[in-house]
């Protein structure tokens, strides 16, 4: 019997881990509601195309995050495809991925055993293959990267081969770098080191050149598209290179109370179709200057005041910059959108990611990676260039701005690329190149180690997250319309300590929602138990939160339809009293018929 080429081990890999994704997604697509019901960066990512979609090619403002993703969304939803076909595509883009990092690991190693650790470990990372079913730019950010380290290897051949540098591969690599800077707009920091490590000396410059010229190319659309948004504002056209949002982005993770993860802005909301509209109001109160203040001024306030706090308390600065180190190496169990470590455990059901994909965590891998760079860097300092300013690049952006999963998520291609060669070349300089055990416990310990450490010191604890966990499982089903499901949901929140006026307004939306289910069966009694349980946590909401208008709507309709008018009426005054026409022109004006509704009803 013919043995298999090791390239055909790598396929039959990739079809069996593919087939095993598909699986996941269509056992969990029905029962899971994180699956299709966007919240947060992902319901804004999925609006946005809907608006490209339509033909909304510049937007109302400048990009506040990676515009690649939604381009790219907008594409498949025009030819008629939506979220499950987006979720294919993503699973393929995964797939495509692990295959360009085995054979850029074989090119770079030097042997198809390096290649297969590499796709190995990057398929059984939990977060990629998490993330390729969430409408999230994750899936298209690592194959962008995974596609330039492959065409960087391409370049190297020719390098060592001695042979002129060739055009289009010059090309291939400027353009393909402008998408990875589209998809993650903090490589723009990285192209210095492309051109360097491409050369910037004759007969070297002219590629260079022409690989920095089709970055440029590929960026520019962004460019233009961001000056042509800005001149929509009092202060004109601005020059924002693709994103404009750093300055908010760095106060996040910087500020007073800071701990290395996202941290809210007062007054600033978590909301991301309003965040950053809540930004330029704020800078524009503190400037007075509508007609000079824009929003690279609006990223220049947040980002000043994050460095006043910085420079004010130099100790708490170096102090927050080691819990970012630690997060950025030992955090498995925090999300800021999701939570994987809980999903997976959620007896409602099943494993999204089907073991053994998701079996590894990022953070177990990332010390040898940083050996196996380490390593790489005193082999050829030159050729290590682009692996090190794209691992670096992740570093840097989690000490600069906060840890999320979703930031340090571009380190899992380059960490298996290069945890296996870590590994290897540690054993290697050992002089026991072929101790199994020795292998085995090189790989095994920092793993260990960070683990023990977390358990200890209880960092990251599981349960520190149940509270917000279990708020947005309920928010999901709420989503989906399953009102009996999310109530549990949302009270466990509330026994765990959480409170918050989101909390009382989805249990009152589901009360709301079941006792008109009642009351379509002519089951009167149960239609107003559950009618006056709303009312009570709507009040609750509006009491913790004024401003909430839609609350406030939910509110005077409920009193209104059971007949409590003159509670309806006062209700829609005080709502009145919070509300802004500028802020929320709709809602007011809903508030405003209700009023007067009620008014001539007596």
């Amino acid at each position: 019997m013919r043995r298999l080429a090791p390239i055909q081990w790598l396929l039959v890999v990739l079809v069996l881990d593919l087939l095993l994704q598909f699986f996941g997604l269509w056992r969990s697509v029905d029962v899971n509601p994180t699956l299709l019901a966007p919240a947060g960066d992902a319901l804004e990512y999925w609006q946005w195309s809907e608006r490209i979609a339509d033909g909304e090619m510049v937007s109302d403002k400048p990009f506040m995050s990676a515009p690649l993703y939604p381009y790219f969304v907008a594409l498949l939803r025009s030819l008629g495809g939506g979220m499950m076909t987006l979720f294919v595509v993503q699973l393929l883009l995964r797939s495509a991925t692990a295959w360009l990092l085995a054979r850029t690991a074989k090119e770079l190693f030097g042997h198809w055993g390096f290649g297969l650790a590499t796709m190995g470990l990057f398929l059984w990372l939990e977060e990629p293959a998490y993330y390729a079913v969430r409408i999230l730019n994750s899936s298209l950010q690592l194959f962008t990267l995974a596609l330039l380290l492959e065409l960087c290897m391409r370049q190297r051949k020719q390098m060592m081969s001695g042979s002129a540098m060739s055009t289009g591969l010059s090309i291939g690599i400027g353009g393909t770098l402008g998408m990875a800077c589209l998809a993650n707009p903090s490589l723009l920091i990285a192209i210095p080191f492309f051109a360097w490590w491409m050369g910037v000396r004759p007969p070297a410059l002219l590629s260079t050149a022409i690989m920095v010229a089709s970055c440029a190319v590929l960026i520019a659309p962004a460019t233009l598209h961001n000056y042509l948004a800005s001149a929509k504002w009092p202060s004109g056209g601005e020059f924002i290179p693709i994103s404009a949002q750093a300055g908010v982005t760095f106060l996040h993770g910087n500020a007073e109370g800071a701990t290395g993860i996202y941290k809210p802005i007062p007054g600033v909301s978590q909301n991301r179709s309003k965040q950053n509209d809540d930004a330029y109001r704020i800078a524009l109160a503190a400037s007075g200057k509508e007609r000079t203040q824009g929003w690279n001024y609006t990223s220049s306030y947040f980002r000043k005041k994050g460095t006043d706090y910085l420079f004010s308390n130099p100790g708490d600065a170096i102090l927050l910059e080691f819990q970012k180190l630690r997060w950025f190496f030992c955090g498995r169990n925090y999300g800021d959108l999701y939570n994987i470590s809980l999903e997976n455990r959620d007896p409602d059901w099943p494993r999204q990611v089907p073991l053994p994909g998701g079996l590894l965590h990022l953070g177990w891998i990332l010390p040898a990676a940083f050996l196996g760079l380490w390593f790489l860097i005193r082999r050829d300092k030159r050729q290590a260039i682009p692996v090190a300013a794209l691992l670096l690049v992740v570093l840097f952006v989690v000490l600069v701005f906060w840890y999320s999963p979703r930031y340090r998520l571009p380190a899992a291609p380059l960490a298996a690329l290069l945890a296996p060669f870590g590994v290897v070349a540690l054993a290697q300089a050992l002089g026991k190149a072929q101790g199994k055990w020795l292998l085995a416990l090189i790989a095994l310990l920092p793993p260990l180690l960070l683990e023990g450490w977390n358990l200890v010191t209880d960092f990251d604890s599981l349960e520190d997250s149940r509270p917000q966990y279990e708020l947005n499982a309920g928010l999901n089903y709420l989503h989906k319309e399953q009102y009996a499901k999310a109530i549990p949901r949302l009270e466990n929140a509330l026994s765990l300590g959480l409170e918050n006026a989101d909390i009382h307004t989805g249990i009152g939306e589901a009360q709301s929602k079941i006792g008109g289910a009642h009351d379509r069966k002519g089951e009167t009694a149960e239609a107003n138990a559950m009618y006056a349980l709303a009312i009570g946590h709507y009040q609750r909401a509006v009491e913790i939160n004024p401003a909430k208008l839609d609350t406030w709507f939910s509110l005077v309709s409920t009193l209104k339809y059971v007949g409590r008018r003159e509670e309806a009426f006062e209700a829609v005054g005080q709502a009145l009293e919070h509300a802004s026409e500028q802020d929320n022109p709709q809602m007011t004006e809903f508030l405003k018929n209700q009023r007067d509704a009620l008014r001539q009803d007596g």
